[in-house]
Order: C-alpha cells, then structure tokens, then sequence
C-alpha cells in the first residue's frame, strides 16, 4: 500500500450532503493492490464452515485507491467512484454487481443512502468489507481498557473508494479495499497503526485481508497463506512476474464455487502442495535453501524463467468455478488463442491470468483484447510498494 495525507477540498460535485465534512480538513488516502494466486489448494472444510487452504499469492499493480476523511458526526458513509472501471461495451450500465451490492448506473447518475458519485454508489453500505472494517476497528479502539491513551469515543468517516479491480473476479479487491480501511482508519483516529494489531481484527472479517496487511517480503508481495488464509508467511521471491488478467462479463460467487467443490472433494484424495513453486520463487539458480531442486537451474532474467514459472501454477478450484459459470471455460479458449506461457484460474474466479515473458507483451494483449468488447483485460507486474512500516512519513498535500 502507498500512503498520502491529502486535503479535502469538499465533496464530489454531485454529492448530495454538502456539509459532509468539515472544510479543509485532512484525510489520508491508499493505493491497493489486487492479488492473484499462484498456487491454490483446498484441505478441506472446517467446523465454522470455512475451509483450511493452502495457497501462495502474489499482489499485482491492478490498483484501487481508497480515501477517508472525519465527519463531524458519528457516521460511517462511503462514496463509490467507477469512473476509472474499465467498461466492457454497455453491459456494466445495467449489470448489478452482487460482491458490493451497489448497481453500476450511467455516468452523471445518483443514489441513496447519502452518499453517491459519478458512476453509482452503495445502496447497503452495511454489507459492504470497506465500512464493516471501519466498525470494527473503532469498536476495537473504543474497548481498550480506561488507561489507554486510544479509549473513546471515535468520530466518524468518509471513505472514497476508486474501484477498478472488479468484483467477483477472485482479485480480492475487497480485502485489499478492507486491509486499506483498516490503516487508514487507525491513522485518522489515532495517528499511527500498528500491523499486528490490525491484523488480529482482520482475522475476524475475511479470508484474505491478512496478506495485504503482512504479505511484504521485503521486495515485493508474495506469500503462503495457510488455514482460512489468515496465518501468512511471506516468501522470499524477487523474479519479475508480468502477465495479462482477463475478466469476462460473469462473476463467481464464492459460495457457489465452494458448494460444487464440496460435491467432489474426496477428502482421501491427494492434496497438492506448493513447494515446488516455492523452491522456485526463493531461488530459481537451482536449489532451495533445503538444498531441494528446482524446475531449472535458471537466472532471474533468464527468458524461461516465466515459462517455467507457468508449469507450476495450480488452482484446485479450476473445475468447481467452471461448473458455477460456462464464462470460465470461454475465458481458457480465449487466452489459449493468445499464445502465452501458461494460465490459471484468479482465486474463485471469474477471472483468469496468463503470464507473459515481458510487460509490453501484456500491454499488447490487454488492448486487443479490450476492443474486442467481450472481457476486461489488465496487463500487470508483480507489486513493489514497500513494506507499510516504511510508510509512517507522510506527504502533505497543498489545497490546490
């Protein structure tokens, strides 16, 4: 994540509560990435309903932004920006999309619920990661014991959030959004954060959310996530990984994927276990630290590396996310027309990546494929922001 103290220069232009906030107060504002997963296994499914996992994910330059601001008040509201969403053709005017609750309207159009923007806005900001991160993490702060200098009661917010990751898509936009949140919150209420701690309440609202709060290895965003996903352990990788994302105009809802996974999964059946690929992240000249082989005793800026990276990509959930939508199968067809290294499911789905030799094949691609006007498509590399804990000085920015 990148963050910038920025200052408020009053609400959007179509905001209907123009004394939102006060003016020319400061807020804070996050960049956040979206992920994609290398490798994906499921062990099997847990008392609490949820499955145990095993999976390495990679967060790649496919960004959202997200923005908070006090309110004077005690309210919790978000605005909602699609204007920077790639469109595919008219589709997304009409399209309602579940995973935020909020139906993609025209341009120039509004909404209820107090807040709104030029693409749409929530309509059930109570369903929605972003806010509910927020809730709890100031009732977190607001049950610390008497003594604590962060007890009391907290003020509101207003977040803005700059959505161009899509949804339902398995990029985990929505835990990147929450893990944004959640240090954007802690700085706006008591002007620090501490990772830990933020991530003890990040087990409690989602699967993901961890890794981009501790998936920093140093370089880049790369780690094994294991039980629901929470336990991270980042992986020593600094290859350069680019690939293209393709997203068709069709969601995979988690839990249906889940169910048809559940229909099929023998739990006598033998479990994939990333180590190959992990050998291969942390030392692709041909040994892991364990002194194991790898796929090819190949340098970081080998040409093969990426296609030998491509061979050890898994996603246990590749046939339960085909049975939940045909769009799945018909995203494989066309990425298998562009002739790349190799390809996998994005987490759940709906959407697939392919990896690419070089960000300029990626670039290349991703325009063909957006005027065809059937899928959304993203070149991407792999996220190098710095770690959060070197990102406490903050820039201040002039009222312009």
């Amino acid at each position: 994540m990148k963050i910038q103290r920025v200052a408020w220069t009053g609400p959007s232009s179509n905001a209907r509560d123009l004394n939102l906030l006060a003016p020319n107060t400061l807020g804070y504002r996050c960049i956040s990435p979206a992920k994609i997963n290398l490798f994906l296994e499921i062990l099997g499914k847990r008392s609490d309903g949820y499955h145990n996992l095993d999976t390495v994910m990679l967060a790649i330059d496919l960004t959202d932004t997200l923005e908070i601001y006090p309110r004077e008040s005690d309210e919790l509201t978000m605005e909602l920006d699609l204007s920077e969403a790639q469109q595919v053709g008219q589709r997304e005017l009409a399209r309602l999309d579940p995973t935020w609750d909020i139906p993609a309207q025209a341009a120039g159009s509004s909404s209820h619920s107090g807040s709104s923007t030029g693409s749409g806005a929530g309509s059930n900001a109570g369903a929605n990661l972003v806010l509910k991160a927020l809730d709890a993490l100031r009732r977190a702060l607001d049950s610390e014991p008497l003594s604590s200098p962060d007890r009391g009661k907290r003020c509101g917010a207003h977040v803005v959030l700059r959505k161009r990751i899509p949804s339902q898509a398995g990029l985990g936009g929505g835990s990147s959004d929450a893990a944004a949140a959640l240090v954007l919150g802690a700085l706006l209420w008591q002007e620090r954060f501490d990772i830990a701690w933020l991530a003890r309440i990040a087990m409690q609202l989602g699967s993901d959310i961890n890794f981009f709060l501790e998936g920093h290895n140093g370089n880049n965003w790369t780690a094994r996530c294991t039980q629901r996903g929470e336990i991270v352990q980042p992986i020593a990788n600094a290859i350069p990984i680019h690939g293209l994302v393709v997203h068709p105009p069709a969601g995979c809802p988690t839990g249906k994927v889940f169910a048809h996974l559940q229909e099929s999964l023998d739990e006598r059946s033998v479990r994939e276990t990333p180590d190959r690929l992990i050998a291969f992240l942390e030392s692709p000249t041909g040994s892991d630290s364990k002194g194991g082989a790898t796929p090819r005793a190949i340098g970081r800026n080998d040409p093969n590396m990426p296609a030998q990276l491509a061979r050890l990509l898994y996603n246990r959930l590749e046939t339960a996310a085909s049975q939940s939508t045909p769009w799945i199968e018909r995203t494989s067809r066309r990425i298998d027309r562009c002739d790349l290294l190799g390809q996998c499911l994005c987490g759940s789905g709906s959407a697939r990546f392919a990896l690419c030799s070089e960000r300029a094949q990626a670039e290349a691609l991703a325009l063909d494929l957006q005027r065809e006007g059937e899928f959304r498509a993203y070149p991407f590399s792999a996220w190098t922001s710095p770690s959060l804990g070197k990102q406490v000085s903050i820039i201040t920015h002039s009222r312009t």
